[in-house]
């Protein structure tokens, strides 16, 4: 994962399209080869925040808690969130605060939705969904499981 790094997935987007438009084996295909590839934007909580270094940028402290907010679907259902481009980011931060965000893989993602706390329980979330606020793929996360072994 890299803190604040701006990424760009034209080849995953337009896979995404054409998976919209026509939902075969080989343009699932596509965007899973894609996806695979890709780096994807993903907000994030830190405390404390970051604070700007010499050069102005920001700096996430050593002993730092970073924490990925989740949406939450009518039902109560929770996932980790991502993004393929700052356009895509941009739309889920108007109607959000504005939030430090990290590229992260999807290897990244299995890694957080496998682990268990100190008392044993399963991550809250139950997958991944990539732009909420244009495409909203969503990937439960057994999908994500026997895409990215881990």
């Amino acid at each position: 994962m890299k803190f604040n790094k701006s990424v760009s997935n034209p080849m995953l987007v337009g896979a995404i399209e054409l998976m919209k438009a026509e939902d075969t084996p080989e343009h699932r295909n596509l965007f899973l080869s894609e996806l695979m590839k890709a780096d994807l934007m993903a907000p994030a909580i830190i405390e404390p925040e970051p604070v700007k270094d010499a050069d102005g940028k920001p700096a996430i402290a050593p002993d730092s808690r970073v924490q990925l907010p989740m949406l939450s679907s009518q039902d109560g259902k929770k996932f980790f969130m991502c993004f393929t481009d700052d356009t895509e980011y941009r739309k889920w931060q108007e109607k959000n605060r504005e939030l430090p965000f990290f590229a992260v893989r999807l290897q990244d993602f299995a890694v957080m939705l496998s682990r268990k706390d100190s008392q044993g329980m399963e991550c809250p979330a139950l997958g991944l969904v990539i732009n909420p606020y244009g495409a909203n793929v969503m990937l439960p996360r057994e999908v994500i499981g026997s895409i990215v072994k881990i």
